[in-house]
């Protein structure tokens, strides 16, 4: 909105969601000239807009979007600038990993290739990148040697799907892994894989993935593919950079050089995020796990014994990737929501595992994990649900545990 207000466009922003939950950044938009209608959506809005800019949670069958003369989304729409040609456009997707990946990635290829922005599902809209393009075409400046985007199934879809605007040619793509996910919006696991197996499709130069998932792609009649584990030096990387290694070495990046920009490499907030310590307990954020497999993968690389703190809301999905986390914790500390009320106490007392809680508030789960610990030990933040019975995201959940952790006496 902002991207096309600057521009002297009229826009329109129309949302479920009341102006009280939207917050600040609404009202900012508002002052700079944007009309906004809450909680409805109104057809005539639809069919008096030039473009609708479709958030990616919309569903693709919404029929607000059959009355658009014309619809995109912030990728599609920077995907069809003439100004990302010559631009090296770098894709990574996956159901676990995919922000790290971005993350590392980029900052390698800045040390060692030349300027990388990222973007994409991590929150970096599209319209941010294109704004910077235009500046710099304007100015006669120099355009960035990478773009590498993140892109969620979800933004799959749209790309493929809705917008009929020509794509690139993608020099690489990249999946991290594939577990069963959002199986609350898709009708099964099949369906989620076919949205990610669309962006496989495009013929980009470089195709890499998961061993266990490359003879899939094969059968699939995708080319050019080479799987993470093949790239020598794979399995001397922490389990959480071996994707971007990989990648990056895929693009001609050297491995001491790789080795080396990974030493500065600090990591992403919310993923298995390191925030020190209290009282000679370890604190690791990893909020943005919000299914049991990033549980699982999280909790068996961790250094120190450990208490869990997890749940939330439910996703459709089933519990049983957490049990050995759960069978591994010197202690298990419950937030309150769907998923756990439905299917994580259920599965604790089949398997006999002692809990407390469910906790309504972030700060009475770290204060019962925290009591539980010992020193060396670690209390881990890594729910394998969803977050919005509690929390506004996954983010916000992440801040109050931060917030609650610096709290403690």
């Amino acid at each position: 909105a902002s991207y096309f207000l600057d521009r002297g466009d009229e826009v329109r922003i129309t949302d479920l969601r009341s102006e009280q939950e939207l917050g600040e950044p609404l009202q900012l938009l508002k002052r700079q000239g944007a009309t906004a209608i809450c909680q409805t959506h109104r057809e005539e809005d639809f069919k008096w807009a030039d473009l609708v800019i479709k958030n990616p949670a919309v569903p693709i069958e919404s029929p607000y979007l059959l009355l658009a003369k014309d619809s995109a989304t912030d990728i599609s729409f920077l995907f069809s600038s003439p100004l990302v040609k010559g631009i090296n456009i770098v894709i990574v997707t996956g159901t676990k990993g995919k922000t790290t990946t971005v993350a590392a990635t980029t900052h390698v290829l800045n040390q060692t290739k030349g300027e990388t922005l990222q973007l994409g599902n991590m929150g970096v809209s599209g319209f941010t990148i294109l704004d910077i393009l235009e500046k710099r075409a304007k100015m006669g400046e120099a355009m960035p040697l990478y773009l590498v985007s993140e892109l969620s199934s979800w933004q799959i879809r749209d790309l493929f799907k809705l917008s009929p605007r020509k794509l690139p040619r993608f020099k690489a793509l990249l999946l991290t892994s594939l577990f069963p996910d959002h199986l609350n919006s898709y009708s099964d696991y099949q369906a989620y894989k076919e949205d990610k197996w669309l962006l496989f499709k495009t013929g980009a130069t470089r195709v890499i993935v998961p061993a266990e998932i490359s003879q899939e792609l094969i059968n699939a009649k995708v080319d050019s593919i080479k799987t993470i584990e093949s790239f020598p030096g794979y399995e001397k990387q922490p389990p959480r950079l071996r994707p971007a290694w990989a990648l990056c070495r895929s693009l001609g990046v050297g491995s001491r050089q790789v080795t080396s920009a990974f030493e500065s490499f600090t990591g992403v907030p919310h993923r298995q995020e390191a925030l020190g310590m209290k009282g000679d307990v370890f604190f690791i954020n990893d909020s943005a796990a919000t299914i049991p497999e990033a549980v699982a993968f999280t909790c068996s690389n961790s250094p120190f014994h450990y208490h869990l703190i997890c749940g939330g809301t439910d996703k459709n999905l089933e519990a049983q990737a957490m049990l050995p986390p759960l069978k591994v914790a010197r202690s298990v500390h419950l937030l309150a929501g769907s998923f756990t009320t439905n299917k994580l106490i259920p599965f604790l007392e089949k398997h006999s595992i002692a809990y407390e809680g469910p906790f309504i508030t972030m700060e009475k789960a770290v204060e019962s994990a925290y009591s539980k610990a010992k020193k060396g030990e670690a209390v881990i933040l890594s729910p394998g649900a969803s977050s919005f019975d509690l929390f506004k995201h996954e983010f916000d959940r992440g801040e109050q545990f931060r917030e609650a952790v610096k709290n403690l006496d």
